[in-house]
Protein backbone atom coordinates (compact mmCIF):
# COMPACT_ATOMS: atom_id res chain seq x y z
CA UNK A 1 0.00 0.00 0.00
CA UNK A 2 1.73 3.15 -1.20
CA UNK A 3 0.88 6.61 0.81
CA UNK A 4 0.29 9.24 -1.92
CA UNK A 5 -1.08 12.12 0.24
CA UNK A 6 0.86 12.92 3.27
CA UNK A 7 0.33 15.69 5.65
CA UNK A 8 3.54 17.69 7.01
CA UNK A 9 3.02 19.68 10.07
CA UNK A 10 4.76 22.69 10.80
CA UNK A 11 5.63 23.84 14.57
CA UNK A 12 6.06 27.38 14.72
CA UNK A 13 8.84 27.17 17.77
CA UNK A 14 9.41 30.85 19.71
CA UNK A 15 12.57 32.03 18.70
CA UNK A 16 14.42 33.93 21.50
CA UNK A 17 15.74 37.43 20.41
CA UNK A 18 19.38 37.48 19.84
CA UNK A 19 21.15 40.21 21.87
CA UNK A 20 23.92 41.71 19.52
CA UNK A 21 27.25 41.25 21.05
CA UNK A 22 29.83 44.07 21.53
CA UNK A 23 34.01 43.94 21.78
CA UNK A 24 36.19 46.61 23.52
CA UNK A 25 39.34 47.61 22.43
CA UNK A 26 41.47 48.56 25.60
CA UNK A 27 44.94 49.26 25.09
CA UNK A 28 46.51 46.33 23.28
CA UNK A 29 43.47 44.20 24.69
CA UNK A 30 40.44 43.40 23.24
CA UNK A 31 37.23 42.90 25.68
CA UNK A 32 34.17 40.80 24.87
CA UNK A 33 32.08 39.31 24.06
CA UNK A 34 30.01 41.78 25.78
CA UNK A 35 26.24 42.70 26.03
CA UNK A 36 25.03 46.45 25.85
CA UNK A 37 24.34 46.11 29.66
CA UNK A 38 27.85 45.75 30.44
CA UNK A 39 28.77 48.40 28.19
CA UNK A 40 26.11 51.22 29.77
CA UNK A 41 27.50 49.66 33.55
CA UNK A 42 31.09 49.57 32.36
CA UNK A 43 30.37 53.31 31.21
CA UNK A 44 28.74 54.16 34.80
CA UNK A 45 31.44 53.00 36.37
CA UNK A 46 34.72 54.60 34.16
CA UNK A 47 35.71 51.45 33.51
CA UNK A 48 35.61 52.64 29.91
CA UNK A 49 34.96 56.17 28.05
CA UNK A 50 32.76 56.97 25.26
CA UNK A 51 35.86 57.66 23.41
CA UNK A 52 37.24 53.94 23.45
CA UNK A 53 36.41 51.90 20.48
CA UNK A 54 34.18 49.61 20.64
CA UNK A 55 32.99 46.30 17.23
CA UNK A 56 29.62 44.63 17.23
CA UNK A 57 29.76 40.89 16.54
CA UNK A 58 30.05 40.54 12.89
CA UNK A 59 31.41 44.38 11.77
CA UNK A 60 34.97 44.66 10.73
CA UNK A 61 35.36 48.09 11.79
CA UNK A 62 36.27 49.34 15.02
CA UNK A 63 34.11 52.72 16.01
CA UNK A 64 33.81 54.95 19.28
CA UNK A 65 31.66 54.34 22.13
CA UNK A 66 29.91 57.34 21.76
CA UNK A 67 28.92 56.93 18.04
CA UNK A 68 26.56 53.76 18.86
CA UNK A 69 23.01 54.85 17.90
CA UNK A 70 22.07 52.62 21.38
CA UNK A 71 24.25 54.64 23.54
CA UNK A 72 24.13 58.13 22.19
CA UNK A 73 19.96 57.93 22.23
CA UNK A 74 20.49 57.27 25.82
CA UNK A 75 23.13 59.54 27.05
CA UNK A 76 20.62 63.02 24.86
CA UNK A 77 17.55 62.89 26.78
CA UNK A 78 20.08 62.99 30.33
CA UNK A 79 21.92 65.98 28.43
CA UNK A 80 19.56 67.58 27.79
CA UNK A 81 17.48 67.29 31.75
CA UNK A 82 20.84 68.55 33.21
CA UNK A 83 21.51 71.71 30.56
CA UNK A 84 17.30 72.76 31.65
CA UNK A 85 17.75 71.97 35.22
CA UNK A 86 20.92 73.64 35.80
CA UNK A 87 22.17 70.80 37.82
CA UNK A 88 25.94 69.24 38.10
CA UNK A 89 26.28 66.04 36.14
CA UNK A 90 25.79 63.22 37.16
CA UNK A 91 27.68 59.76 36.60
CA UNK A 92 25.92 57.98 34.43
CA UNK A 93 22.72 55.08 35.90
CA UNK A 94 23.69 51.80 36.01
CA UNK A 95 20.60 50.26 34.78
CA UNK A 96 19.52 47.19 37.47
CA UNK A 97 17.31 44.11 37.15
CA UNK A 98 17.48 42.33 40.50
CA UNK A 99 16.58 44.62 43.36
CA UNK A 100 19.06 42.66 45.57
CA UNK A 101 22.20 44.18 43.25
CA UNK A 102 21.48 47.51 43.81
CA UNK A 103 23.56 49.52 46.60
CA UNK A 104 22.37 49.84 49.98
CA UNK A 105 22.30 53.87 49.74
CA UNK A 106 20.46 53.45 46.20
CA UNK A 107 17.46 51.48 47.38
CA UNK A 108 13.77 52.77 47.89
CA UNK A 109 13.19 51.00 51.44
CA UNK A 110 16.61 52.02 52.74
CA UNK A 111 16.50 55.73 51.72
CA UNK A 112 13.04 55.97 52.84
CA UNK A 113 14.05 54.42 56.84
CA UNK A 114 16.73 57.39 56.66
CA UNK A 115 14.13 60.11 55.34
CA UNK A 116 11.94 59.12 58.09
CA UNK A 117 14.08 58.88 61.02
CA UNK A 118 16.59 61.58 60.74
CA UNK A 119 13.18 64.03 59.87
CA UNK A 120 12.04 62.44 63.41
CA UNK A 121 14.61 61.50 65.76
CA UNK A 122 18.42 61.81 64.28
CA UNK A 123 19.03 64.67 61.52
CA UNK A 124 22.23 63.17 60.24
CA UNK A 125 20.11 60.46 59.08
CA UNK A 126 18.20 62.95 56.79
CA UNK A 127 21.34 64.50 55.45
CA UNK A 128 22.39 61.06 54.95
CA UNK A 129 19.48 60.22 52.79
CA UNK A 130 19.53 64.00 50.97
CA UNK A 131 23.34 62.78 50.03
CA UNK A 132 22.02 59.33 48.99
CA UNK A 133 18.90 61.18 46.49
CA UNK A 134 21.45 64.14 45.11
CA UNK A 135 24.44 62.20 44.19
CA UNK A 136 22.86 58.90 42.31
CA UNK A 137 19.23 57.52 41.54
CA UNK A 138 17.54 55.67 43.80
CA UNK A 139 15.79 52.48 42.78
CA UNK A 140 12.24 51.03 42.85
CA UNK A 141 11.43 47.32 42.81
CA UNK A 142 9.20 48.00 40.57
CA UNK A 143 10.47 47.41 36.72
CA UNK A 144 9.12 48.80 33.57
CA UNK A 145 8.55 46.91 30.20
CA UNK A 146 11.88 46.30 29.54
CA UNK A 147 12.65 44.37 32.76
CA UNK A 148 15.00 47.46 34.38
CA UNK A 149 13.64 48.77 38.02
CA UNK A 150 12.53 52.26 38.01
CA UNK A 151 13.86 55.41 39.65
CA UNK A 152 12.49 58.20 41.67
CA UNK A 153 12.01 61.48 39.65
CA UNK A 154 13.97 63.91 39.76
CA UNK A 155 10.62 66.07 41.51
CA UNK A 156 12.27 64.18 44.85
CA UNK A 157 15.37 66.67 45.03
CA UNK A 158 13.03 69.50 45.59
CA UNK A 159 10.76 67.47 48.05
CA UNK A 160 14.00 66.66 50.30
CA UNK A 161 15.16 69.98 49.91
CA UNK A 162 12.09 71.27 51.65
CA UNK A 163 12.28 68.28 54.46
CA UNK A 164 15.94 69.83 55.57
CA UNK A 165 14.59 72.85 55.57
CA UNK A 166 11.25 72.49 58.12
CA UNK A 167 13.51 69.95 59.93
CA UNK A 168 16.12 72.76 60.49
CA UNK A 169 13.57 75.32 61.32
CA UNK A 170 12.10 72.79 63.69
CA UNK A 171 15.23 71.66 65.51
CA UNK A 172 16.34 75.58 65.97
CA UNK A 173 12.72 76.27 67.43
CA UNK A 174 12.96 73.35 69.92
CA UNK A 175 16.50 74.25 71.16
CA UNK A 176 14.69 78.09 71.77
CA UNK A 177 12.14 76.19 73.70
CA UNK A 178 14.76 74.49 75.40
CA UNK A 179 16.92 77.37 76.34
CA UNK A 180 14.23 79.75 76.87
CA UNK A 181 12.70 77.37 79.53
CA UNK A 182 16.19 75.95 80.96
CA UNK A 183 18.36 78.90 80.80
CA UNK A 184 17.07 80.45 84.28
CA UNK A 185 18.36 77.27 86.08
CA UNK A 186 21.88 77.24 84.39
CA UNK A 187 22.18 81.21 85.20
CA UNK A 188 20.71 80.43 88.53
CA UNK A 189 23.56 77.21 88.86
CA UNK A 190 26.81 79.27 87.26
CA UNK A 191 25.75 81.71 90.15
CA UNK A 192 25.80 79.54 92.71
CA UNK A 193 29.02 78.08 91.04
CA UNK A 194 30.53 81.34 91.31
CA UNK A 195 29.63 81.86 94.70
CA UNK A 196 31.09 78.58 96.08
CA UNK A 197 34.11 79.28 94.56
CA UNK A 198 34.49 83.07 95.84
CA UNK A 199 33.71 81.25 99.52
CA UNK A 200 36.47 78.74 99.08
CA UNK A 201 39.38 81.95 98.11
CA UNK A 202 37.98 83.42 101.14
CA UNK A 203 39.15 80.34 103.17
CA UNK A 204 42.43 80.80 101.73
Amino acid sequence: MIISNATILAINVPSRPVTPAYYIAKGQKTLGPCSLDDLRNFLAYGSISHGDLVMRDGEQQWHPVASLHEIAAEDAPESREQSSSGLLPRRRTVRYRDYERVPLEQREDQVLMWLAAGFVIFPPLLWRAAHAIFSARIFRRRADENGYLTCWPRWVEALTTALIVINGIAWMSLLAVAWSKAGPLVREMMGAFGEGMNSVKSLF
